[in-house]
């Protein structure tokens, strides 16, 4: 419960107030000036309304619309007067109007949703006589006789469970013997009633939702058991919560042969020790949402960017960009094709955007602030809830529902990057990705024997490597902390130097082979 003030302009000044006075608030929901009007009253009789927008409301009072959200739980909200004061018309700065402030008690609603999802509706075929609307009844479920009873006598079997929106089809685990059941209305020779889930109960129906869900993507071939099973370890190695995994399984889908060439599981998954990557999937399981991910070299932002489209099952085309990138390089280009009668006809080539907005990819914008800001603009129309885009060539093309961006922005401290253009930069939710400053807590966590000088000598070097990153020396995709733990976990003085387990390691996964040998360079100065 939470406390709230609010204005009300008196409209029957024929009802006294003072000071304490309780009073009411209601929807009028056939008010035709203002579809959120709510109304205010004292011992049942109609005082005014809440203030709306029109007017310029005392401060630290809310208008009308800000208190329609708790009307979808409370019939009324109670309040009690606690001072007057005057308040202006805002279309009209010389009409004051005299208005009490009333003190309003709130539900929390994010409790009373946690409440709405721990329900269970229930179908049973019985009759105990008419429920009145404001009647309601407890009964109790036997579970050896799979009857539900009102004071030991039986009134019916239950025949449907509904969670949410699913019917439940196997329930049976999930009731206990002699469960509440709140029956709360009666339809023919129905009744309606709830149940209210255990944690354990509530458990079992999402384990049970996925367990469905997955063997319906096997079967279909959308993805293999052996993949989902490495998916769900990750999230649990990385603590995102089942549910959210659950939403982003509900979106896979199952692409043509030509589209898989560009799935992958990346050589490297994100390792998420803030919570970043599952800020990330949240905002990305809702509709129409794309995300940036902004930080330093080195911060992980490509990775993250290629886990998730493991995660989501999704292709994904990476376009990198730099100056020289122009729209044909985004959208496509006409050339001359010759046909199988020898015959020249001009066709149009699918630039990887358009590619990916047809066939529903994945699209990683690399380095984004280095675009020409031409280029960016192009893009709005599919970036935001129109998801479309007119090109002359094709006429206009509706993104596939799966299309989806992810942007990667260095901070704006490196040379050569330009400030985004406003109304781009409003398409995207944008994340910070910061980079570990030490790996020595990680890499004790992997081997808690390994000597500290040791330790030291592999944080120097993996602190030499993200100032190279840092510098644009080497590519971000040549750091990598699995590496740097294999090495923890291998190091063994007996039978390998660790130099060698160094370059096993960490040098042979740089990106190229200056990257390595730059890499190597680090390794020589704080390695024998």
């Amino acid at each position: 419960m939470k406390v709230a003030n609010v204005g009300i302009t008196v409209v029957n000044k024929k009802v006294p107030l003072v000071l304490g006075d309780e009073v009411v608030l209601k929807r009028e929901l056939d008010y035709k000036y203002d579809k959120n009007a709510i109304k205010c009253l004292k011992n049942g009789e109609f005082i005014g309304y809440v203030c709306s927008d029109d007017y310029k409301v005392p401060d630290n009072c809310i208008v009308n619309k800000k208190l329609v959200p708790y009307f979808k739980y409370l019939n009324e909200i109670s309040g009690k007067i606690i001072t007057s004061d005057t308040i202006v018309y805002a279309k009209d700065d010389d009409r004051a109007e005299t208005a009490y402030i009333i003190e309003v008690y709130l539900p929390d609603i994010e409790a009373k949703e946690r409440e709405k999802e721990k329900v269970l509706k229930v179908l049973i075929d019985g009759n105990v006589g008419k429920v009145g609307e404001e009647k309601e009844l407890l009964a109790k479920y036997n579970l050896e006789k799979e009857e539900v009873f009102i004071d030991d006598k039986p009134i019916g079997n239950i025949v449907e469970l509904r969670h949410k929106d699913s019917i439940l089809t196997d329930y049976k685990y999930l009731l206990e013997d002699n469960a509440d059941i709140l029956i709360k209305a009666e339809e023919g020779k129905y009744l309606f009633g709830e149940i209210v889930l255990s944690k354990e109960s509530e458990d079992k129906i999402k384990e049970e939702y996925m367990r469905n869900l997955i063997e319906d993507i096997v079967e279909r071939k959308i993805d293999t058991e052996e993949n989902i099973k490495d998916k769900i370890a990750y999230i649990n190695e990385n603590n995102i919560p089942k549910c959210l995994f659950t939403n982003i399984l509900k979106t896979y889908i199952k692409y043509d042969e030509e589209d898989l060439c560009f799935m992958k599981k990346p050589e490297f998954l994100y390792r998420d020790k803030s919570g970043v990557l599952k800020r990330a999937l949240h905002y990305l399981t809702m509709k129409d949402k794309n995300i940036t991910l902004v930080g330093e070299r080195g911060a992980g932002k490509s990775t993250m960017a290629e886990t998730i489209a493991w995660l989501f099952n999704r292709p994904v085309i990476t376009i990198s960009f730099s100056r020289d990138i122009d729209k044909y390089d985004i959208w496509g280009y006409k050339t001359i094709d010759i046909t199988e009668e020898g015959e020249r006809k001009v066709v149009f080539v699918d630039g990887p955007l358009t590619k990916a907005i047809k066939n529903g990819y994945i699209t990683i914008f690399d380095e984004i602030n280095v675009a020409d800001p031409g280029v960016l603009e192009s893009m709005n129309s599919v970036l935001d809830h129109r998801r479309q885009i007119y090109i002359s060539e094709l006429g206009q093309i509706k993104a596939h529902e799966n299309f989806m961006a992810i942007t990667t922005e260095n901070d704006d401290t490196y040379q050569g990057v330009n400030k985004l253009n406003e109304a781009f930069r409003d398409r995207f939710i944008r994340i910070r990705c910061t980079g570990h400053d030490s790996i020595k807590e990680l890499l004790k966590s992997k081997n808690p024997y390994i000597k500290s000088e040791v330790l030291e000598v592999l944080d120097d070097i993996y602190k030499g490597i993200r100032l190279l990153i840092k510098e644009g020396e080497i590519s971000e995709k040549s750091l990598t902390i699995r590496g740097f733990e294999n090495v923890a976990i291998s190091y063994d003085p007996e039978i390998i130097t660790l130099k060698e387990s160094l370059i096993d390691c960490v040098v042979n996964q740089g990106d190229n082979e200056d990257d390595r040998e730059h890499i190597m360079n680090i390794i020589n100065m704080e390695v024998l």
